[in-house]
């Protein structure tokens, strides 16, 4: 006997990705493309994030909306912003101890932890001592965010679990292929300016090691030994080196360029940020939807 068929019934929703790249205030632009996501139907199951990405991605990821973070963002500045992580640090090797970041944060997300999120969360970061990836989906956010952004020799170092970490952009600028680890159909990296294509720092810092003076002292801060705060410091910026000089993500056909039109400190041009970001995730849905019908995975 021929069962009936029920041609209503829905098709399969893919699983959807979305890793988060630092950039500081350009990190902004992340607002406009999860805005985007949302409007046409893509809102994603799981967000990875590393540095700036990583505070939106947690604060998305506690269920504020696109549109909550955007008026929230609009109305920032910069005096709202340094005098809340202005720490003496130089005791540690850095400028700033980050401890008044790490409250900062804690503010921000209402003192929330990994397993109070409305959706996952992975935030990524660095180990300062061996330039491994380390990926934090546990405990109080706070310091998790706070060792995500401690870029080297502004930040200094935060203990999680024994290991001294720091800022997740210097292994992964837009963590995409950290997705592959999870249970996505479709895995989207979001980039806001802290790529080599991206940024003309990062692209004169390219040049210079790869000249022989550059190559030297590269070689020569990552081969340090010491565990002097000089010495640790030394080795942060050659891992930090080390991922400028990567080509970026595996993945290029899934990792859009939001390219906010601003500096990494203009934490008071939120607007223009978020708009590139909008602006460029809506160029970007008609190779979305391709790769849906496609049957990505993964």
């Amino acid at each position: 006997m021929d069962l009936p068929t029920d041609s209503r019934v829905a098709p399969r929703r893919y699983r959807i990705g979305v890793a988060l790249g630092g950039g500081s205030a350009r990190g902004y632009a992340h607002i406009g493309a999860l805005a985007s996501l949302e409007r046409h139907g893509f809102a994603p199951d799981i967000v990875v994030g590393t540095s700036f990405g990583a505070v939106i991605g947690a604060l998305y990821a506690s269920g504020r909306s696109p549109e909550t973070m955007h008026r929230e963002a609009a109305a920032m500045r910069r005096r709202d912003v340094f005098p809340y992580i202005a720490d003496f640090g130089l005791h540690k090797g850095a400028l700033f101890d980050g401890r008044r970041l790490e409250a900062y944060f804690d503010a921000m997300v209402e003192g929330r932890t990994f397993e109070d999120l409305v959706r996952p969360l992975v935030v990524v970061a660095t180990d300062a001592d061996t330039g491994e990836r380390v990926l934090l989906s546990r405990g109080r956010l706070a310091p998790a965010l706070r060792a995500s952004a401690s870029i080297p020799g502004l930040f200094a170092p935060v203990v999680i679990d024994g290991r001294r970490l720091m800022d997740g952009g210097i292994g992964s600028p837009v963590p995409l292929d950290t997705l592959r680890d999870y249970d996505v159909d479709l895995a989207l990296g979001i980039g806001a300016g802290m790529e080599a294509e991206d940024s003309r720092a990062i692209r004169a810092a390219r040049r210079f090691l790869g000249t022989q003076v550059g190559r030297r002292l590269h070689r020569s801060l990552g081969q340090g030994e010491g565990r002097n705060v000089a010495a640790r410091l030394g080795r942060a910026l050659a891992y930090a080196a080390d991922g400028w000089l990567r080509d970026g993500p595996d993945d290029a056909a899934l990792h859009v360029h939001t390219r906010p039109p601003i500096h990494w400190l203009n934490f008071h041009r939120a607007e223009a940020a978020i708009r590139a970001g909008d602006e460029a995730l809506n160029r970007f849905i008609p190779r979305i939807r391709q790769a849906m019908a496609a049957g990505a995975a993964l």
